[in-house]
């Protein structure tokens, strides 16, 4: 499956639940909407964007990792194969 028809399946998926999650809110008891329980619901949500900007943050370091390793192993190969070329 290519990326872009993975993330459009995502959004897709997405989009449906905030739309049911609109739909389902008129048949909530009134209790479940106070501000309370608003505000535990935001809490609760910051927590996930923090945990999750923190992930990506750790996925994107070591992909550079990764890539700064290999671009240095090739750099080093080259540096050797020209070094016998000389010889």
């Amino acid at each position: 499956m290519n990326p872009i028809s993975l993330a459009m399946i995502v959004c897709g998926c997405v989009l449906g639940a905030a739309l049911l999650g609109i739909r389902l809110r008129v048949y909530l008891p009134e209790h479940h909407l106070s501000s309370d329980i608003k505000d535990a619901v935001r809490i609760g949500m910051g927590v996930v964007a923090t945990m999750s900007a923190l992930l990506l943050g750790m996925l994107i370091a070591s992909a550079k990792g990764s890539y700064d390793t290999q671009k240095s192993e090739l750099m080093q190969m080259c540096l050797q194969r020209h070094k016998q070329d000389e010889i």
